[in-house]
């Protein structure tokens, strides 16, 4: 769990080159980067494009209905031999406590949360300190995990989907707000993903992150969802997506395609982590540009 923070970190996508900001709606705070030095065609296609498709970001948890579980649903299918193990209390610095507060507030409000009145399962909640300085709380899901067989669903290959990314003239970098949240839990698997923190203990109605398939699980259901776009304007790893067009021309046209499936299946970005149409940028680790893999140049090493 806290290892994957930590690797996940690091490895997010980072565009490169300079940025504007487009503004959605009505309201000039909430718009998307685009790369600044895009041919004027092209940027009039693609803000048109982003502005009809404004419903699909979140600005909040609020504004996301979630996947259909239909299509994609969490399991645990714990070993039924495994009993349930019930941490024992870890003692909390009371900066560590307050951030659990405030991150349980929010959650609870955006109905990914329930209070537990009754716990089999019960776990630590782990706080980890982000790069920006903010904490995020994450659940010991150890115990909970060793309980679980693993779900052998296969997860695209880093190297290879690099290759298929790089010596395109336009990336666009799309992130799925709070990704793995978009994903409910199972019915009769929800109580056992119980934790605990000082203002009581409380159970995920979505997937949270920890968990040992979470990964397959999300990748299984970004595949059923851009089937026809993987591996031809689309590349995926998990919550990573990456757009990319050989010709400018043609970067709305793929973006609308991608767009449009996310709507079927009531998928929603983060405006904050998109960046559209840029010919740069670091993703998986490695640096593409139109001219192929790069070594990581000097720019992109900063982040770390």
């Amino acid at each position: 769990g806290e290892d994957d923070l930590l690797i996940n970190e690091s490895y997010r996508p980072i565009p490169d080159g300079e940025f504007e900001i487009v503004p959605l709606g009505e309201d000039p705070t909430k718009g998307v980067k685009i790369g600044a030095d895009l041919p004027d065609l092209v940027k009039r296609q693609l803000k048109a494009c982003l502005r009809e498709n404004a419903e699909l970001f979140a600005w909040s948890a609020a504004e996301m209905p979630g996947i259909d579980p239909e299509v994609a649903c969490h399991q645990l299918t714990i070993d039924p031999r495994a009993s349930a193990v019930v941490q024992r209390r870890r003692k909390q610095s009371p900066e560590k406590a307050e951030a659990a507060r405030k991150a349980v507030k929010d959650l609870l409000e955006a109905n990914f949360i329930a209070e537990a009145q009754y716990t089999t399962w019960l776990s630590n909640v782990v706080l980890v300190k982000k790069s920006n300085g903010k904490w995020r709380m994450c659940v010991d899901y150890t115990d909970l995990n060793r309980a679980c067989p693993k779900d052998a669903y296969p997860l695209p290959n880093i190297d290879k989907l690099v290759d298929n990314s790089s010596g395109f003239k336009l990336l666009s970098f799309m992130d799925a707000y709070s990704g793995y949240n978009q994903i409910k839990m199972a019915e009769i698997d929800k109580k056992k993903t119980a934790f605990m923190t000082e203002t009581g203990n409380y159970y995920y109605n979505v997937m949270p992150f920890g968990l040992k398939n979470a990964g397959a699980t999300y990748q299984r259901m970004m595949n059923k969802v851009f089937h026809n776009e993987i591996g031809d304007m689309l590349e995926v790893y998990i919550d990573d997506m990456i757009v990319k067009s050989e010709e400018e021309i043609d970067h709305t046209v793929h973006l609308k395609r991608v767009f449009d499936q996310a709507r079927k299946f009531n998928m929603r970005f983060n405006p904050e982590k998109c960046t559209f149409g840029v010919k740069a940028g670091k993703f998986l680790g490695f640096y593409l540009t139109e001219r192929g893999i790069e070594a990581n140049p000097d720019k992109c090493r900063a982040f770390f």
